[in-house]
Formats: structure tokens, C-alpha cells, sequence
């Protein structure tokens, strides 16, 4: 009879030989992950104690040999979720503030819905539970919490514990997009008007809050950058002493809850890399805060030499905001799309996304350029469409009363 043929990482039947000492002999046959085969034996007072040795030499032989992990398809969905990140830790896949971002949702969301099944239970209808009861509560969170189940299946089935994506077969809801918020220049000016009076108010108590959010609100004014992108500026990417001054955008700084502030040099995506002409109406306040810095190397920080973070300005802002009487919508982001709408308006689409930072104009289009609403003048163009005048038509009048017709013109 022909012998049976091991798939790799596997192993046959235990057999069992009896000693003249009393004692038991027990062979086992395997199957290493490379596909070469090896034999264990070993010798013990029954068969149970000697497939209890060759059960734990077995593990000692496939590990080596690049086992990640003791998961199966009885393993919970929690378990695959934690390896999968451990995983993406150890292959660099991600990066740190996704990585904790995930982290985050892995416990606080995907555990208390689905953890404690089993891999082997989660189905397609399994995901679309979970998907609908946070979409429910926070439908951005619910659209990452997807995106998130999708690359963890698709971890099972590369490492054979599923055998579909099941996530792969849930539609998101379709996002609805909301009107681009961009102030206008005028909206501009008095909410620089009104960040000046809030400074100087005369019921206020305490020293002067600082110049942070005025000058943060400047800069990104004059070169559309992130929030992040903007605190995290450093004198060595300022450059105001040629004939056009540049700013580069080379890092940012990250403060996300539950993570210690700390400087970044990498952005969103490799396209954020950037150098942008600042406007000269820049340069005096970059000046006066090179002058006040002591030689500290980032543009914005606090008195004890720590760059400031993206929750100081939002805190400065939403003083502000609660003072003035202001619209929640008024955050740094619309800022942001402030600028861009200007530089699309006067450059094109193309010229706004790679000021943007944004690998595709449809991006820039879709999320931040606000549209003007004045479609082009067109009526030169069209007139010829529509012929030589013609001479006033007869209008048929009818007398609803009598029924009869009479003919009317003008």
C-alpha cells in the first residue's frame, strides 16, 4: 500500500512498539515547511507519556523553520487580530500612528463585537453585523473598523486559517458628500479681526494668550499646509532669504490620544513632500518668531523648548470659537481648503494638488477645492446657437368660459 503523503507542517499517525524492558516505543513521521520529511522517536513508560514527547518535539521542529504564531480555525478572532498586528510590527507595513490607531480599534471596537468567535465562524453576514451596529453610532469609524476586518481576513487566508476574504463581500454605505467649507477672504479677515480682540479683551484675566493660533493660522493660509504639518515646522526647512522664500514640508508633529508628542519625519503620503513659495506678507511674522526663538529649532513651541502640538491650537481655537459665537466648522482643515480653493481657482486643478500634497487632482477636487457656483460666461459662445430673430408669432387665446377661440397677437 502506497504511503500516505504529508502536506507540509503536518504529521501521521503515532506507532507504538512494544519493549522487552516493558517500556514503549513511539515513531512519528512528518512533514517540515519546506517540504523535507523527518521521523521522531522516543521511548516511554506507555503510549500516552511517549505522544505526549513526540507531541512537544514536533513543535520544536516546525519552529524553526518560520511557524508564526499556534493559531487554527478554532483560534477566536481576537487572537488573529493581535498576531496580525504584531505582524504588521515586524514587516514595517505600517506606521506608528496607524499602527496605534488600529491597535485602538482592534480592543475597543472589533473585540466587543466579534472577538471571542471563533475564525472559522466569521462570515460575510458576521462583518455586516459588526459594520451596521458601529456605523450606527460613528459612521467613520465604522468605515475604518471595515477596512481593518478586511486586512486582518486577508491575513488568515494567506496563512491558511480562512479560505475567502469574507469582508471582501460587504458594501460600505455609500458616503455622502458633504458642501466643501472654505472661508472667504473676507471671513478671513474678521476672524483675524476676532482673534485680535480676544487677545486684547479688556474683562480677560491673566497674561495675553500667546500669538500660536494667530500665527498658525497665517501660515496655513500661505501654504495650505496640514495642522500637523504646520506645528511641526523647523527653521531648517524656512527659507527666507532668497529672492522667492520657500517653505519646506518635510515632517509633522503627532499627539494623537494615548501617544506621547513626538516629531515625525515622514507625512501622509511621499507626494506631502513639498516646497512652497510663501507669499512676502509671511515674512515678518516668521521673523519675529526666529528672533523670540532662542535658537529653537521648531517655529512653534512652548516656553520650555517642546514643539507645540496640534491640541494647543484646537484648544486656543475653540476658545476663540466660544467667545465669538462661531461656527464649530471653523477648524484649521478649512483653513487648509481655504487656501487650496485659492491656488485651483488661480492655477488649475493639477497646481492645487501638488500644492496640496495630494498624490491625485481628484482628491484635491473632490474633498477640498471648492467649486465656484458661477458657471463661465458662455453667452457669446452658445448665441450663435440660437439663429436670427424671429418675427413675433400669433398666440392662440382661448375664452375658457364660452369655449370659443379667437385670435390674439401681441
Amino acid at each position: 500500500m502506497a504511503r500516505i503523503k504529508l502536506a507540509p507542517g503536518s504529521h501521521g499517525e503515532i506507532t507504538y512498539q512494544g519493549l522487552p524492558d516493558g517500556r514503549v516505543r513511539g515513531t512519528l513521521r512528518f512533514r517540515r515547511l519546506d517540504g523535507s520529511y523527518g521521523k521522531l522517536r522516543t521511548r516511554a513508560g506507555s503510549n500516552a507519556a511517549a505522544r505526549r514527547k513526540l507531541m512537544a518535539s514536533i513543535e520544536e521542529q516546525y519552529a524553526p523553520l518560520g511557524q508564526f504564531g499556534d493559531l487554527s480555525p478554532d483560534s477566536s478572532f481576537l487572537a488573529l487580530a493581535r498576531e496580525f498586528m504584531d505582524y504588521v510590527e515586524f514587516t514595517q507595513e505600517q506606521r506608528d500612528t496607524t499602527r496605534h490607531e488600529n491597535r485602538r480599534l482592534v480592543e475597543k471596537q472589533i473585540a466587543p463585537h466579534m472577538g471571542d468567535l471563533a475564525i472559522r465562524e466569521i462570515k460575510a453576514s458576521t462583518v455586516v453585523r459588526v459594520y451596521k451596529a458601529i456605523h450606527n453610532k460613528t459612521p467613520s469609524t465604522a468605515r475604518n473598523v471595515k477596512a481593518l476586518i478586511s486586512q486582518i481576513c486577508s491575513y488568515a487566508v494567506m496563512n491558511d486559517l480562512m479560505v475567502a476574504n469574507p469582508a471582501r463581500e460587504v458594501k460600505r454605505v455609500k458616503q455622502q458628500l458633504k458642501p466643501i467649507y472654505a472661508p472667504e477672504p473676507m471671513e478671513l479677515a474678521e476672524f483675524r479681526g476676532i482673534i485680535r480682540n480676544y487677545q486684547d479683551r479688556p474683562d480677560r484675566m491673566g497674561p495675553r494668550p500667546s500669538d500660536l493660533l494667530g500665527d498658525v493660522v497665517d501660515l496655513i493660509l500661505a501654504t495650505g499646509a496640514r495642522i500637523g504639518e504646520a506645528v511641526g515646522l523647523k527653521w531648517e526647512y524656512v527659507d527666507m532669504d532668497s529672492l522667492k522664500p520657500t517653505i519646506t514640508i518635510a515632517g509633522k508633529v503627532v499627539d494623537s490620544k494615548g501617544q506621547p508628542k513626538h516629531w515625525e519625519n515622514y507625512l501622509k503620503s511621499e507626494s506631502g513632500w513639498r516646497r512652497i513659495t510663501i507669499p512676502p506678507e509671511l515674512i515678518p511674522m516668521l521673523r519675529r518668531r526666529k528672533l523670540a526663538s532662542g535658537g529653537n529649532e521648531f517655529v512653534f513651541h512652548t516656553r520650555t523648548g517642546a514643539p507645540n502640538g496640534t491640541q494647543d491650537v484646537h484648544r486656543a481655537l475653540r476658545s476663540v470659537r466660544a467667545w465669538a459665537g462661531i461656527d464649530d466648522e471653523l477648524v484649521p482643515h478649512a483653513l487648509r481648503k481655504s487656501a487650496v480653493t485659492a491656488v485651483s481657482d488661480a492655477l488649475g486643478l493639477e497646481a492645487a494638488a501638488r500644492f496640496a500634497g495630494h498624490k491625485r487632482s481628484r482628491v484635491t477636487e473632490q474633498y477640498y477645492a471648492k467649486r465656484a457656483i458661477d458657471a463661465p460666461d458662455t453667452s457669446g459662445v452658445l448665441g450663435q446657437l440660437q439663429g436670427r430673430p424671429k418675427n413675433t408669432a400669433r398666440v392662440l387665446e382661448i375664452d375658457k368660459e364660452r369655449g370659443d377661440r379667437r385670435e390674439a397677437g401681441f
